[in-house]
């Protein structure tokens, strides 16, 4: 389902959920608005564009609500509460899950600040100039309050004719882009230790839940909403160690731990860790432990057998 193809149309989601609306001739208009009620089925949109002046997307994920977009062939996955920037190009497709509520604009690349008054140019500039897709958890108040200005941005432009429209659907959109940029401002302050702090924090718990995705340093630091040098930094600064070093240590201590506590075979281990080809594990494992995973286990289960401690992997789980 592309957001572009569904011009005007306003469709009602499985009883009980609010409209679905898609508010914006994209030929011409520098903005639309949709609001995605909850769907007994996943959508997608295709975000991909050939025009001269594709667009941006800005996504207000609901509490409890999930997507996933598609990114240089990696997919990665979103959780709401959440708002999540895209800029033109950036991204393939997003896919919202059933059951999922969410709000999302659609700006196109060069015009859309018509629609802000001068003294939101430097968010326009800031925002539109960004190269990588930023994705910044926040909290339920927060998304519940740009839905609320996304809702009416789609209504002035389903109703343009209305005394004021234009109005209100600049001053709504002007708040929509002030607030981001207020959370954008403040993640790319490189001297607040308080925000570096938050990111290392983030960027753990990311971590946590996605090192089996095999994601690239650069596709954390985008969910992140910052520049993978600036990710590099802090990892090398705070914890000694890179970005990429810390995401492939926690994929072996995590084989490690597996290979350790149960009896599922190599094979199933690797798949279970993301890895599609057993070899390249092995490889990967032994590069990281100097033993194949097997005989890891095997010597594991030998010193557990003659109550001696299990060996220590070389390297620190985090501080």
């Amino acid at each position: 389902m592309d957001v572009s193809g569904r011009i005007g149309q306003v469709r009602r989601a499985v009883a009980g959920a609010h409209p679905v609306a898609i508010a914006a001739p994209v030929g011409s208009a520098p903005v639309g608005a949709a609001l995605i009620g909850s769907h007994y089925v996943g959508r997608r949109w295709m975000l991909g564009s050939k025009a001269a002046r594709p667009f941006i997307h800005l996504l207000c994920l609901h509490r409890g609500s999930a997507a996933e977009i598609r990114q240089g062939g990696q997919v990665i996955a979103l959780t709401g509460p959440a708002l999540i920037w895209l800029p033109a190009g950036s991204a393939e497709y997003l896919e919202i899950s059933a059951g999922a509520t969410a709000d999302l604009l659609q700006l196109r690349t060069g015009v859309w600040h018509r629609f802000l008054p001068p003294s939101a140019e430097p968010a326009y500039l800031a925002l539109e100039s960004a190269a990588g897709i930023m994705t910044l958890p926040v909290e339920p108040e927060l998304v519940t309050t740009m839905s609320r200005s996304i809702g009416a941005i789609a209504t002035e432009i389903a109703l343009p004719t209305r005394s004021g429209a234009g109005s209100i659907m600049s001053a709504e959109l002007t708040l929509c882009v002030l607030r981001f940029w207020r959370l954008f401002a403040g993640n790319n302050d490189q001297d607040d230790q308080g925000s570096n702090a938050d990111v290392l924090s983030r960027f753990r718990r990311l971590l946590e839940e996605r090192y089996h995705q095999h994601l690239r340093v650069s596709d954390y630091a985008n969910l992140l909403g910052i520049t993978a040098d600036r990710l590099h930094s802090l990892c090398s600064r705070e914890l000694q160690r890179s970005p990429s070093e810390l995401i492939q240590q926690r994929v072996v201590k995590e084989a490690a731990t597996r290979l350790e506590a149960g009896t599922a075979a190599v094979k199933q281990v690797a798949f279970a860790l993301g890895f599609k080809d057993t070899a390249y594990f092995s490889r990967f494992f032994r590069k990281h432990t100097g033993e194949a995973p097997g005989m890891w286990r095997r010597r594991v289960a030998a010193r557990v057998s003659a109550g001696r401690s299990r060996p220590t992997l070389n390297f620190a789980d985090w501080p």
